[in-house]
C-alpha cells in the first residue's frame, strides 16, 4: 500500500510540475523538461505486469489528455516501461528478482543515472522526432537537451524525495 502511495505521489508531482512550471522554465526552441518520464521509471518491477502496463498505460492517457499530441505519450511512456527491466538487468546481470522489489532503496547517485538518463534519452527520441517529424540537427540538439533537462529534474525529485525516503 505504501509503495502504491508513493507512486501516485510521483505521478501527481510530475503533473503539477508539468502543468505550472514547465512553461515557465524551458528554454524556447532547444529543451523542454519532462520529468515525467519519472513515472515510467519508478513503476515497481515488483507489480504484476498486468496491472504495471495498466497503470503506464493510464498515466500516458492522462498525459495525452493534457499535453497533446495525442497518442504519443503513451506509446514513448510504454517503450520506457518495457524497456526498464531490460536496461536494468543490462546493467546488473546478477541482481536477483527479489531485489527489483527493493530497487530504489540502494540506489546510488551514480546507479541512478545509469539507470535513468538512456531511458529518458530513449523516450526524448521517440516523442521529439514524432512531434517534429523529422531527424535532423535541430531536432537531435533538441532531444539531447531535452534529455539532459528532463533527467536534471528526475534526478532532483530522486534525490529529495525518494533516495532520502529510502535513506531513512
Amino acid at each position: 500500500m505504501r509503495e502504491g502511495t508513493a507512486f501516485l505521489n510521483i505521478g501527481f508531482l510530475t503533473l503539477v510540475f508539468q502543468l505550472g512550471l514547465a512553461r515557465h522554465i524551458s528554454v524556447h526552441s532547444y529543451a523542454v523538461p519532462m520529468p515525467y518520464v519519472m513515472y515510467w521509471l519508478y513503476l515497481p518491477l515488483s507489480w504484476n505486469p498486468y496491472w504495471g502496463l495498466v497503470a503506464a498505460s493510464v498515466f500516458g492517457v492522462i498525459l495525452d489528455i493534457l499535453f497533446p499530441p495525442y497518442g504519443l505519450q503513451s506509446f514513448c511512456g510504454l517503450w520506457v516501461w518495457g524497456l526498464r527491466r531490460f536496461w536494468l538487468r543490462a546493467l546488473h546481470p546478477t541482481l536477483p528478482e527479489k531485489a527489483e522489489a527493493t530497487l530504489f532503496q540502494r540506489f546510488s547517485s551514480g546507479d541512478f543515472f545509469a539507470y535513468g538518463f538512456p531511458l529518458t534519452l530513449w523516450h526524448h527520441l521517440w516523442y521529439i522526432s514524432l512531434v517534429e517529424w523529422s531527424l535532423g540537427f535541430h531536432t537531435l540538439l533538441r532531444i539531447g537537451l531535452s534529455s539532459l533537462y528532463s533527467f536534471f529534474w528526475e534526478w532532483v525529485i530522486f534525490e529529495l524525495l525518494l533516495h532520502r525516503y529510502h535513506a531513512r
